[in-house]
């Protein structure tokens, strides 16, 4: 077929014109495209899915994909150069799917099922290297992808503290387009929840699962696929939807998504040994055998050629099943299976399903070479407007926060068994060093008590939030590469929803311990210890997330906090007087926000008081006021301001760090 690099722009329209008229003459999938108008949402006057225009349809095509997966990280040498061995999963594959299509992927596990529709889906990991072309409408595939398609993953993944409706309605507010009002996002909402047959449990928990108080797996399957035709995509992506539920609920979404392609979306399904009712439901098939393309067409056509290959279906067999069978690599007979493979790819492309894919494929390669030389044509420039806008960073940060607040508020580890904690050791501690006298045991007695005021509100902060990422990382990558939120937002969200727990602790511990153990006993004093133990936390809160967003896993990060810990203990002024410390280690302290607690502590609680009872025999040297307490310990009585702005330096400084190794996580994500 000849290009059309020389023609002229005029030409251009006709071409246009002909993709939309095309059919497939080779085995009688034809297709018309929609007709292009702008995407709003109209209450009342709503087609199926939310819609009542509808977008242009989506011609997906790729030509020469490969993918290599680096394997294990050990170096071969050779001469001078080293390299990683790579596994090549997809080999030089080719494809194209029209709008109103239904395309079941199939194969044997391991013919690269998973990675061809991430490839397309643009969602491969950090670690794959993609070459070869994927076209949309004849432009490149590149990241604004997923603001246009959807894709429904094998696993579902979810915040389970929230609702059904409360999870949708989140997802509508920041994956819908930002000019729609609250009255028609409520009205998709109620639309999605009727067709998925979810309105029943509507207002229960999600949950995990094995709950009994949580969603059975295929109403989790139907939320996460109301999730992602929440914006009714032309063009949705869907890995083995039906794996993992019943055969009703299995039917239930592939009757959905065929009705979907009937009004004109473009839908790729990757699909793992189907019933034959639900295979009959596709009308395009996509065959992958050992990385390479065995068959790509209509599933009526794919008997016929297997039947031109000497491998006729018995009448008696699931087609999906005998296909798979076909093009597997049966264990003792791996050269036969593979000689079988290799014949079955080569004649394919003889065959006159491929000439029909190959002439889509070239017709969107001259698409995009016009595009190239002529620049934005009207079909791209309907491309990029039919393309949702989602809302701002204020949106993004005020849902993400409520989202947060809310999982905190029904964690009840967050509520109960915490504050439970923290009453039983503020009266342990208190009746310890009940009504403490000031006399010169009661220095050693009070500086004791101070010691408790800073790790008990300390340590259970940092400990606290350890896997207050790792846990939710999974979702968050997701959400993240569905270009739902910005890291940012999400971040500061987390922040913000930590904030009550680590205010209400240690005023619950200061309320509690103070008055038993019988400190300064002025309205001051008290208030002053209670805002340093509640900086103390945040600070410790601070630390503890900045460490569980630089590590995958609990082990590392309890590996590397452990001595950092340390550091903080010993250089905070509680085991070692400050002004002993050697001078190329002394640094340390001011990264230890034990010692600015310690030390607006002390001062707190030292710095009035004019007169130590000295019991001592004549002789022994007796500390006789507040000032030698602090001088004692090497602090400065006009250093509090100065240690809780340093407590909120590092506070800053944490969280930053913090948000930096979240960042690059995602990023190699």
């Amino acid at each position: 077929m000849p290009t059309l690099e020389d023609q002229q722009p005029g030409e251009m329209d006709s071409l246009l014109g002909s993709k939309q008229n095309s059919s497939d003459g080779s085995d009688g999938h034809c297709f018309k495209e929609l007709q292009q108008e702008d995407w709003t949402l109209c209450p009342g006057k709503r087609n199926s899915y939310g819609t009542c225009k509808q977008r242009e349809g989506i011609t997906l095509t790729w030509r020469d994909l490969s993918v290599h997966v680096p394997e294990k990280k050990t170096c071969f040498t050779r001469s001078h150069d080293q390299y990683h061995p790579v596994k090549k999963v997809l080999s030089n594959v080719f494809g194209a799917v029209q709008p109103g299509s239904l395309l079941a992927m199939m194969g044997a596990s391991g013919a690269g099922k998973t990675t061809l529709i991430n490839a397309l889906a643009h969602r491969t990991t950090g670690r794959m290297v993609v070459d070869g072309d994927i076209l949309i409408n004849g432009h490149k595939v590149d990241a604004a992808l997923s603001t246009l398609a959807g894709y429904v993953h094998q696993h579902d993944l979810f915040l389970g503290s929230l609702t059904v409706n409360e999870h949708l309605a989140f997802m509508t507010r920041l994956k819908m387009d930002r000019r729609t009002t609250a009255k028609e996002r409520q009205a998709r909402v109620v639309e999605l929840l009727n067709t998925l047959g979810l309105t029943k449990v509507q207002n229960t928990l999600i949950g995990t699962p094995g709950n009994e108080k949580s969603l059975s797996g295929g109403e989790r399957k139907r939320l996460a696929f109301a999730t992602e035709i929440l914006t009714d995509p032309p063009l949705l992506f869907c890995d083995e939807p039906a794996t993992g539920i019943d055969s009703f609920n299995a039917k239930l979404m592939v009757k959905i998504m065929q009705d979907m392609a009937k009004r004109g979306k473009t839908i790729l399904c990757t699909i793992h040994q189907p019933s034959s009712e639900i295979f009959a439901m596709f009308d395009r098939l996509l065959l992958l055998a050992e990385g390479r393309v065995a068959y790509m067409g209509s599933s009526a056509g794919a008997l016929e050629f297997f039947e031109s290959q000497g491998y006729k279906c018995p009448s008696t067999f699931n087609p999906a099943d005998y296909y798979i069978h076909t093009l597997a690599v049966l264990p003792g007979h791996e050269g036969r299976s593979q000689e079988r493979i290799d014949k079955i790819c080569h004649n394919y492309t003889m065959s006159p399903s491929y000439k029909h894919i190959e002439m889509i494929i070239q017709r969107e390669d001259d698409i995009r070479l016009l595009n190239l030389k002529y620049g934005s044509s009207y079909e791209e420039e309907s491309f990029h407007r039919n393309t949702p806008e989602r809302p701002g960073w204020l949106v993004q940060w005020w849902w993400l926060t409520w989202r947060a607040l809310l999982d905190s508020y029904r964690n009840p580890t967050v509520h109960y068994i915490r504050i439970i904690k923290k009453i039983i050791s503020a009266l342990l501690i208190g009746l310890s060093y009940a009504q403490v006298r000031l006399n010169q045991a009661g220095i050693q007695d009070i500086e004791g008590a101070l010691y408790f005021f800073v790790t008990e509100n300390s340590f259970p902060a940092v400990y606290g939030v350890l896997d207050l990422f790792p846990k939710e990382m999974p979702l968050f990558f997701r959400e993240y590469r569905n270009g739902i939120y910005r890291s940012d937002t999400y971040y500061i969200s987390k922040m913000i929803s930590q904030l009550p727990g680590f205010i209400v602790d240690p005023a619950v511990f200061c309320v509690i311990c103070y008055w038993l153990i019988g400190l300064q006993r002025h309205f001051y004093h008290f208030t002053i210890t209670v805002l340093i133990s509640i900086v103390d936390a945040l600070t410790a809160s601070a630390c503890g997330t900045m460490i569980s967003t630089g590590f995958e896993s609990l082990h590392n990060i309890l590996l590397f906090l452990i001595p950092f810990q340390l550091i903080v203990l010993i250089y905070g002024g509680l085991f070692a007087n400050l002004k002993s410390l050697p001078r190329y280690t002394a640094w340390l302290k001011y990264i230890s926000w034990f010692m600015y607690t310690n030390e607006a502590l002390t001062v707190t609680q030292w710095k009035d008081i004019k007169n130590i009872t000295c019991e001592m025999p004549p002789g022994v040297p007796c500390i006789h006021t507040g000032m030698e307490v602090i001088e004692k310990y090497s602090f400065n009585t006009s250093h509090v301001a100065y240690d809780f702005m340093m407590m909120g330096v590092l506070y800053c400084c944490f969280h930053l760090l913090g948000f930096v190794g979240l960042l690059v996580r995602a990023k190699k994500k």
